[in-house]
């Protein structure tokens, strides 16, 4: 069996380990196991999904299962620093993913509704909405499933499945990230949200993006309910275009088309200059650093040669396997690479083994049996 074989198995070996032990605890609460224990006990049950489980077991299991070092599993993940400029684009791409994120849900709303389906709605009724409960939520329903979510799925999943092509790593993690909501509510966008931010993962070489934008979707979201309660005036942007819709469907749905599709080319406005500012920036800084290296070998060569009194000629030009050669090389030596990519640089696509298939059929029927139930318990 290859290294990226063996990645692959052991990442879905650790995914159904913590799908599993998701799925109990979700479903525990679903049938009101734990509402004796108090509000407050909703705030540390998701603490402990998200940083135990999804965020810790990701790290740890995959960590004495690789036999690697957290530090250097974090590196595989994709925990690589960006700049500031990055970040700041990252924020922006947030930014627009709510508001279409808030299209796209609306719309699957109305096709559950469809076919009879009404979402339950939280039975918790706030008398006051202060600023300091505002950041309590902030930090469990942004910041905590910013890193611990995308640490599960952009690096545990993504990474270690990549062994099989980027693409089918992309199309599987995004689809598990829309399942392990286990919610019908939230399967439909999270999936597509997933398969934007994992996108954005491959193509910057670093998770922090995802984590990014992921944050700031939920923080929006976040945000909106504060301001709905406290009349803040931020959910009347996504409001008016309901009186628009309301007073006339026509000019109501034009007027939604320009905006998703202004947002659409924003969106690939920021892509690219997210693109240009990670992955070609260190290109380019990697392969200036390439060429001051070799022509700093070929003037030693020349020196060396003046020194035997050998004749002097032309330097000739670098092959692309060189290069090639030496820019993998230096990858290795500026530490942009973990120990297991080093291990899998010249690997080729390895196939999905049999047992691999098995716990990926285990963790589909899971984790969609659960999003089914929600579905059925809404039309019920």
């Amino acid at each position: 069996m290859s290294v990226k074989q063996k990645i692959s198995t052991k990442s879905l070996v650790c995914y159904f380990i913590i799908v599993v032990i998701f799925a109990i605890t979700r479903m525990l609460s679903a049938f009101g196991v734990f509402d004796g224990l108090g509000h407050s006990f909703d705030y540390i049950f998701n603490v402990i999904i998200q940083v135990v489980i999804l965020f810790g077991l990701s790290v740890l299991l995959f960590s004495v299962m690789t036999k690697n070092k957290p530090r250097d599993t974090f590196k595989f993940f994709g925990y690589k620093k960006i700049s500031a400029k990055a970040v700041l684009i990252s924020i922006g791409i947030g930014v627009i993913v709510y508001f279409l994120n808030v299209f796209v849900a609306s719309f699957f709303n109305v096709l559950l509704a469809l076919f009879g389906y009404s979402s339950s709605s939280s039975s918790i009724t706030l008398s006051s909405y202060p600023f300091w409960l505002f950041l309590v939520n902030v930090l469990v329903s942004a910041v905590l499933p910013g890193i611990c979510e995308e640490t599960a799925h952009r690096g545990l999943l993504l990474k270690g499945l990549s062994g099989h092509g980027q693409k089918t790593a992309l199309i599987l993690s995004s689809l598990l990230f829309g399942l392990m909501h286990m919610n019908i509510d939230q399967f439909f966008y999270a999936t597509l949200i997933g398969f934007l931010v994992g996108y954005l993962a491959l193509i910057c070489d670093s998770i922090y993006p995802a984590m990014i934008i992921h944050f700031m979707n939920n923080f929006l979201s976040t945000f909106a309910g504060y301001s709905s309660f406290n009349n803040l005036g931020f959910e009347s942007i996504i409001n008016g275009f309901n009186v628009v819709l309301q007073r006339s469907f026509i000019l109501g749905f034009l007027l939604i088309a320009v905006f998703v599709a202004g947002l659409a080319l924003l969106l690939k406005v920021l892509i690219k200059m997210l693109f240009k500012e990670t992955t070609v920036k260190n290109m380019t800084n990697l392969q200036d650093r390439l060429i001051k290296q070799i022509q700093k070998e070929n003037y030693l060569k020349e020196l060396e040669k003046t020194a035997k009194n050998e004749e002097i000629t032309e330097p000739n030009s670098i092959s692309f396997e060189e290069f090639d050669k030496l820019y993998k090389q230096n990858n290795v030596e500026l530490g942009l690479m973990s120990n297991l990519e080093k291990q899998t640089l010249n690997e080729p696509p390895v196939k999905t083994s049999l047992f691999a298939k098995f716990l990926l059929a285990g963790i589909f029927i899971i984790t969609a049996g659960v999003t089914i139930f929600t579905f059925v318990w809404g039309v019920l």
